[in-house]
């Protein structure tokens, strides 16, 4: 067995859906367009794009989701013995979410014959909000068991700011100006930075230290 995981967001029906750090028309202002009459669904359509690309930009700089979304985390087996961990996972038993970590959701294991377990929370396991991580209880460890040959465990689990987070009433506010700076410049030159005819490997330093500031550290 391979000792790694898969995070993907989960599949819903309805589709998930994400609430952006800010709307069309707080984009369209800053963009100073002036009002379209009939509306053009197209331009509409395309900055709402662009606000997601922003946002998800934000995301890398920020290490961690700015809007809430459901990941499934799959593994091979949970960690119990020495040696026995992945990127997701420490010796120690510990299973490594993402923050800000808002809950866990679901975790399950099928076994061998194909039988799936459902554990619960506080009984089964224990989940640390603040670290983003989640673990067996004191003096207790993760069911042993002969695992489905792939992907046996599956813990699903919600993170993301709120929308009345503290955090946007200070650095997050930053975050947002750099946002709309990208999405003023992808609308305007509908291509990458550019200075001289050299196109710059970066961001301008304005745009990162934007998008990057009160920033999770990441630790390995």
């Amino acid at each position: 067995m391979k000792s790694y995981g898969i995070l993907t967001l989960s599949n819903t029906s309805p589709a998930q859906s994400f609430v952006e750090p800010f709307t069309l028309a707080e984009a369209k202002a800053f963009l100073e367009l002036p009002e379209r009459s009939p509306t053009d669904e197209a331009e509409d359509a395309m900055i709402e794009g662009f606000i997601r690309g922003a946002r998800f930009q934000a995301e890398i700089a920020q290490n961690r989701d700015l809007v809430a979304k459901q990941y499934d985390l799959t593994l091979d087996y949970f960690t119990y013995l020495p040696g026995l961990y992945s990127s997701f996972t420490t010796a120690g038993g510990e299973i490594k979410l993402r923050t800000p970590l808002v809950s866990v959701d679901l975790v399950s294991y099928k076994d061998s014959d194909g039988n799936t377990t459902t554990l619960a929370e506080d009984t089964d396991y224990i989940v640390d909000l603040s670290r983003g991580i989640m673990m067996p209880p004191y003096n207790k460890s993760w069911p042993i068991f002969v695992a489905w040959p792939s992907s046996a465990v599956l813990v699903r689990f919600t993170s993301g700011l709120a929308a009345d987070d503290p955090f946007w009433s200070d650095a997050g506010a930053m975050v947002k100006v750099g946002m709309k700076y990208l999405i003023s410049h992808w609308f305007a030159g509908r291509l990458p930075f550019e200075t001289g005819g050299q196109v710059i490997a970066e961001y301008p330093y304005t745009v990162t230290q934007c998008l990057s500031g009160g920033s999770v550290p990441r630790f390995h």
